[in-house]
């Protein structure tokens, strides 16, 4: 009857943005979905104000999670029950809150103390609140002790093992960058304005910019709410990490082609090809949902593509049999390079996840090379930086594939594999991101292109 009464009164008590905080950071613990998806679903009632501390608090426990791990277990005397996970999800949320965000301590810990109501556990009321003002007392000897090499660089060990095998000379500067906030990058509309005058335009309006890496990019110094950007609803600007932007600058779109850009969503690089010129595009995901955020960009752009749910790997069920004139071909990844912008992916991805999505990107690469036509030039990106995914990919699709070329890429930043581009995520850069470029060559008679 009493743990009834509990049950009534938390399904009266309005939920807490701490509480929604919990429950996502509860998801992500037992994997049920991204980061984003349950930010996503659990803003949907709040106001701006606490969407964005629910964003903060979230991104900034996945960012700190194997530092925040060895708090836990340092300030809870015995493990907790697999049945009371949430509370795990609590001591998080304000452990950050009180040791990375500055909140007011004793608000924090009663709001914390709360939330247990409204999770249905009344009774660790006193855990947590006992846990909480451990942490007030011990916090700067706590933030300071960090006793794995997980914990020193808030990733999992099997990455970082793999981040130092195939990049001996650049994994601390990859683990460095894949723990900082990265720059909010747009690209300008060539179709409408110029990049030096909108980046004066942004001066008149009293904010700061400078010119991004490639040519369409500008870096803000400092992020903005993307409704409030001059130009924004006018289509003049669109934001996109401007290692994104080059794939788009590589592939060089001419007026009149037809080309395919498969696993396209959210758009980015949809809409950059065609400001760029007057191409028919088809714009292939796997997801309808996704493919609505394309629908969106391209109507806010004035642009027009056509629109396929279909997987890319199986072209029966969406290729009409005419070939393309170019592929740009964004393969789904580890995501391993954009870590600074998802940091739940170090949380998401696993040696066996990895091996999983390696024979998918083979599948997707050979169907989708069927689709271009001879002499069609074929754009491979990804945003990851693991080898595997990039350079060793390319190097066995060449040696399946005999009528296929790599050509040299020229003057986009990074480092030449020998089978393509890998660009590192940089601090006043772009993200992670791997580009290599092919065309196909006429086939002769005993298989060996000509």
């Amino acid at each position: 009857m009493e743990r009834q009464c509990h049950a009534n009164r938390a399904a009266n008590v309005k939920k807490s943005v701490r509480a929604h905080a919990a429950e996502i950071i509860d998801a992500l613990q037992n994997q049920q979905s991204n980061l984003d998806a349950l930010l996503r679903k659990h803003s949907k009632n709040l106001s701006p104000a606490d969407k964005k501390l629910l964003q903060s608090i979230c991104y900034g426990i996945c960012r700190e999670w194997f530092h925040l791990d060895e708090i836990e277990s340092h300030l809870l005397d015995k493990p907790l029950k697999a049945r009371d996970q949430i509370l795990s999800a609590i001591v998080r949320c304000g452990v950050y809150e009180l040791g990375w965000m500055g909140s007011k301590e004793h608000a924090v810990v009663s709001e914390y103390v709360d939330v247990t109501l409204t999770e249905g556990r009344p009774w660790a009321r006193g855990l947590i609140n006992a846990v909480l003002r451990q942490f007030i007392r011990k916090k700067s000897e706590l933030k300071m002790e960090r006793h794995s090499t997980q914990t020193l660089w808030n990733h999992p060990a099997w990455l970082i093992e793999t981040i130092q095998a195939s990049w001996p000379d650049y994994w601390e500067q990859i683990l460095v960058e894949n723990n900082v906030h990265p720059p909010m990058t747009l690209r300008v509309n060539r179709k409408k304005q110029n990049r030096d005058a909108y980046i004066e335009s942004l001066l008149s309006q009293g904010v700061k910019s400078e010119p991004g890496s490639s040519p369409d990019s500008v870096r803000l110094l400092e992020p903005m709410p993307v409704q409030t950007l001059e130009g924004f609803a006018e289509g003049i600007v669109s934001v996109q990490d401007e290692s994104s932007q080059w794939a788009s600058i590589v592939l060089n779109p001419q007026k009149g082609e037809r080309i395919l850009d498969a696993c396209a969503a959210p758009g980015g690089k949809t809409c950059h090809l065609l400001e760029m010129a007057d191409t028919h595009i088809t714009a292939l995901d796997v997801s309808e949902q996704r493919l609505l955020r394309i629908k969106e960009n391209l109507v806010r752009l004035g642009l027009r593509a056509d629109l396929l749910a279909a997987d890319a790997s199986h072209t029966d069920s969406w290729w009409d049999q005419t070939p393309f004139d170019a592929v740009l071909l964004d393969l789904p990844c580890s995501a391993t390079g954009v870590i600074r912008r998802n940091p739940d992916v170090r949380l998401m991805r696993s040696e066996a996840s990895l091996k999983s999505l390696l024979g998918m990107q083979t599948m997707i690469l050979d169907a989708t090379w069927e689709t271009l036509k001879v002499g069609g030039r074929f754009l491979v990106t990804t945003c990851s930086i693991l080898p595997q995914e990039n350079q060793q990919q390319i190097r066995k699709f060449l040696d399946r594939h005999s009528d296929a070329e790599l050509i040299q890429i020229q003057d986009v930043p990074g480092i030449d594999t020998g089978f393509g581009i890998q660009h590192f995520p940089i601090h006043t850069g772009g993200d992670g991101f791997f580009y290599a470029l092919l065309v196909k060559s006429e086939p002769t008679n005993d298989g060996v292109s000509a």
